[in-house]
């Protein structure tokens, strides 16, 4: 259904509030700091790294949880003039807090043997006296817009989450059943000290028990686990491109492990409460190599034992039993990487976050004032209309992919390079069965069987560099080089990544794109068929025959009165060899570019994805800028330092064979790149695509939101890489450019949101072009909604993990549903789009161009992406960087 509004999870931020408590702050002396850096430079000989401080400021948070707010991450810096933390009073003992930072030191620095006479005097010289809390006083207008732009206190950004959260945690909260109007579940939430200052976040202790009836491994006996989860409530401030302040609010759940842990594969988070203390902090625990075994990762352990806490524990202890609710407190965070299922699954559902939603705000108003309230609702564009075309387009698509490979007589609706080679490295007899009529489906003649053998055994895990360089040499000595005027995809069956959760560093995976690039081929891999998995059809006569028993099957339902459900005739292992058949045709040059026709638009319109990606050589992380363009004639890719535009394909395998070169992190560079070669080079009306946060604090000043101008681009022309002298570029000067900047949701700024009926009641979802309600369709600033995806398609708001629902289908309709704890939680989504366009250009067209491109331009998948399908390519050359610039597991 289409709605005409939306309205985003998020509150507005009142221009005026009281706090109920007098501020304090407390500054680290500048004699400290220069001490605390010439430690850190002996440790490290390094000037630029700055002191370990996360576990001091958690220590000393978590110590003195009643009276500190919130810690400042930069106070340390010598040249920061930010406070250590903020408190609500000066009555803290300063004693208290040196004993704290000399036992830090002492833990940190334990191992200098380089210290001087003078530096140990000095450690013993810090004193209480050189400490001292000043009260503050903040501006009684918490933000204000002039001449377009935002005027608030930094401190605002850390204090008005803690405020929101300092509510809620206050005492238990009310969660209150929508269909009876009842209390049903106070739950009480503790803070936890989080590295993001701006974000605070809070959990649900003691945790919800959930058991689930199952067999014991290798025996029928039955046993009935306990497993645990907390809800997960994330606050953050932020802004729009109005310069209007905002708070997200996400809600969603952490679960916990509660088994002994067998093994770690990679660290594992730890949230600890020591005994007295209200609030959590975080820490890692991982196998620290041979000689520690599995330890702690960081001092904050050793800090909070050192500091006369009654509790006395060690890694051991939590590796044995990952949750502890007693006086000390802890839990390591449960993730999809561990071997052994959760009873709960991850998220929560719509009428989940509306609960959770009102509770909160009922909460904050009551504490904080009414001021704090929904942000206003965003009105769809008038332009839904432009989609109708594409829309049509993209359905041939989607119902050719859909269609069963042994039923398909008609040509791929979309470009695949012709006489492509599809090359199958295979363990087993069902993927070699398969891959013949997959091929045939998508109009490839050329396949070619080889038996994958050692290439895909384990790697010994001694030295990964080692290994992944025999193994990329075995590529080239076993398999031919593929010929040099036809591009070759090839597909490898191997075992997925939980095979080698033991040790990552065995798994050959990592090796297959740089070795096959080598070999001049691109590449995706999928895994073995599960052994109760179905079978396949694998001719045309075997489809119809099965046809044939369905349609048979549900006449005679139909007479009975009864429903047959619809099942798929593919089985799982065959949609994971077309899942990856699809991506590694996009990856040879397969695409598809929706047409886009309105009245007074360019046509023609070329886009390109600019994307920066991190090369991790040795301890040094460099970078390799990369753009990717597509238009009708075909899909092209250049890096910084590349002259020409090269064939997608081609552009692949030169990067995952080390071709291109990787650069030191260099704003001047970077914006040079941009304007200087990308901009100047272009002919023809193209839209440049941007992940707002991948460039903006990298170069790209324009991706700022306090620098957007719907017509000029803001441009650093000092020459100094430490300041800022900014001016703005008209549009004009470039002709031919629009910009495209996407705020995707892992930046915590955007909201999820729910549709809204005509009496403003909340709904699901609906694709779309939205703008705020109080600016026109050409603000210039939009929140682009998703679609609900297939996967989805029973819908979401039948479904809670917190509250009993109404069935709405078959003959139970109207009884009362279980809460699902063990279901996947799911809300709509989008981004946020801002656009900096040509004085002539229509904003909310531009809008739905680059709205047509997240929803009906990808053959891999077939529902909304985060970004264009040309950004989404960018990104993904993530994975075709060359083995040297590849993170060790």
């Amino acid at each position: 259904m289409i709605y005409n509004s939306i309205q985003l999870f998020a509150l507005q931020v009142p221009t005026k509030i009281s706090l109920p408590f007098d501020l304090y702050a407390l500054t680290v002396p500048k004699d400290w700091k220069d001490l605390f850096c010439k430690l850190q430079k002996y440790k490290h000989g390094k000037n630029y790294v700055l002191p370990p401080i996360e576990c001091l400021n958690q220590a000393l948070t978590i110590s003195i949880d009643d009276e500190i707010l919130f810690p400042s991450a930069n106070a340390f810096k010598l040249t920061a003039k930010t406070h250590w933390f903020y408190c609500k009073s000066n009555n803290i003992s300063r004693e208290h807090i040196v004993n704290i930072v000399k036992n830090w030191l002492n833990i940190s620095f334990k191992d200098l043997d380089c210290l001087t006479t003078d530096d140990i005097q000095k450690i013993h010289s810090l004193s209480a006296n050189d400490l001292e809390f000043q009260q503050i006083k903040i501006p009684e207008t918490v933000w204000s817009i002039e001449n377009g732009e935002l005027k608030i206190d930094p401190l605002y950004y850390s204090l008005i989450p803690y405020l929101i959260v300092s509510a809620i945690v206050s005492e238990p909260l009310s969660l209150i059943d929508p269909t009876r109007d009842q209390v049903f579940e106070p739950l009480q939430f503790h803070e936890c000290v989080v590295e993001k200052s701006n974000v605070q976040e809070i959990i649900s202790w003691p945790p919800i028990i959930i058991t689930k009836n199952k067999k014991k491994k290798d025996s029928e006996e039955k046993e009935k686990p306990t497993h645990y989860y907390s809800f997960l409530l994330r606050f953050a401030f932020h802004y729009n491109l109005n310069g209007e302040p905002y708070l997200t609010c996400d809600y969603g759940i952490r679960r916990w492990v509660s088994w002994e842990l067998s093994y770690l594969s990679t660290g594992k988070t730890v949230y600890i409460s020591p005994t007295n203390s209200k609030r959590f902090a975080s820490c890692k625990l991982k196998y620290m190599g041979k000689q520690r075994g599995i330890d702690f990762e960081g001092n904050l352990v050793n800090l909070l034992q050192s500091l006369n806490f009654k509790d006395k524990f060690n890694a051991q202890d939590v590796f044995q039993t990952p949750y502890k609710n007693n006086d000390l407190a802890w839990g390591v965070v449960y993730g999809n990487t561990i071997s052994r299922s959760h009873h709960a699954e991850d998220g929560l559902f719509p009428k989940d976050n509306a609960i959770f939603h009102k509770a909160c705000l009922e909460r904050i108003q009551n504490v904080l004032g009414e001021e704090f309230c929904f942000i206003e609702p965003y009105l769809r564009c008038d332009n839904d209309k432009l989609l109708k075309k594409p829309r049509s387009e993209y359905n041939k698509v989607k119902e050719f992919i859909k269609k069963h490979f042994a039923s398909i007589n008609t040509s791929p609706p979309f470009y695949i390079p012709p006489n492509l080679k599809l090359v199958l490295l295979s363990q087993s007899k069902e993927a070699e069965e398969l891959i013949r009529p997959l091929a045939k489906k998508y109009g490839i003649d050329d396949v070619t069987i080889h038996s994958l053998g050692a290439l895909g055994a384990e790697m010994s895990g001694k030295n990964w560099r080692t290994d992944c360089a025999d193994r990329i040499k075995e590529f080239q000595k076993l398999l031919p080089p593929s010929p040099p005027s036809q591009k070759t995809l090839t597909l490898i069956e191997i075992l997925p990544k939980k095979h080698f959760w033991k040790d990552a560093r065995k798994d050959p995976k990592p090796c297959f794109r740089p070795a096959l690039a080598m070999l001049g081929s691109v590449t995706d891999h999928f895994e073995p068929k599960d052994e109760n998995d179905k079978g396949d059809l694998l001719t045309e006569a075997e489809f119809n025959d099965e046809i044939t028993k369905l349609e048979a099957a549900q006449a005679a339902a139909k007479e009975q009165g009864k429903f047959v459900k619809k099942k798929s005739l593919k089985s799982n292992f065959s949609h994971r060899i077309e899942s990856s058949l699809k991506s590694g045709l996009s990856m040879a040059g397969a695409y598809f570019y929706p047409t886009f026709e309105v009245e007074n638009f360019p046509t023609d319109v070329a886009s390109v994805g600019v994307y920066k990606i991190p090369f991790y050589i040795g301890e040094i992380t460099k970078y390799l800028p990369v753009a990717v363009r597509m238009d009708k004639s075909g899909v092209t890719a250049k890096a910084y330092g590349c002259d020409e535009w090269l064939d997608f394909y081609l552009f692949q395998i030169k990067m995952a064979s080390g071709a291109f070169e990787s650069i030191e992190f260099n704003k001047k560079k970077v914006q040079n790149w941009v304007f200087n070669n990308l901009f100047q080079e272009t002919k023809q009306p193209t839209i440049y695509c941007f992940d707002a946060d991948n460039l903006r604090s990298h170069g790209l000043l324009f991706l700022q939101k306090k620098l957007w101008r719907k017509h000029f681009l803001a441009f650093d022309t000092s020459e100094n890489p430490k300041n800022e002298d900014i001016t703005f570029i008209p549009t004009s000067k470039y002709p031919h450019i629009r910009i495209a900047n996407i705020i995707a949701p892992n930046t915590t700024e955007v909201p999820i949101y729910r549709a809204c009926d005509e009496d403003g009641n909340l709904e699901g979802h609906t694709a779309g072009v939205f703008h705020p309600s109080s600016k026109g369709s050409e603000c210039g600033y939009y929140y682009l909604s998703n679609q609900r995806p297939e996967s989805r398609s029973g819908g979401i708001l039948q479904e809670s993990k917190l509250v009993p629902l109404a069935i709405t289908k078959n003959d139970k309709t109207g009884k009362p549903k279980k809460p699902k704890p063990q279901a996947q939680g799911y809300n709509p989504r989008g981004v946020i789009l801002s656009l900096t366009l040509q004085e002539a250009d229509c904003f909310s067209d531009w809008a739905t161009f680059v709205q047509c491109q997240r929803l009906y331009g990808m053959i891999q998948y077939l529902d909304a992406t985060i970004f264009p399908e040309v950004l989404h390519r960018a990104v993904g050359l993530d994975a075709y960087r060359p083995i040297q610039a590849i993170r060790e597991p």
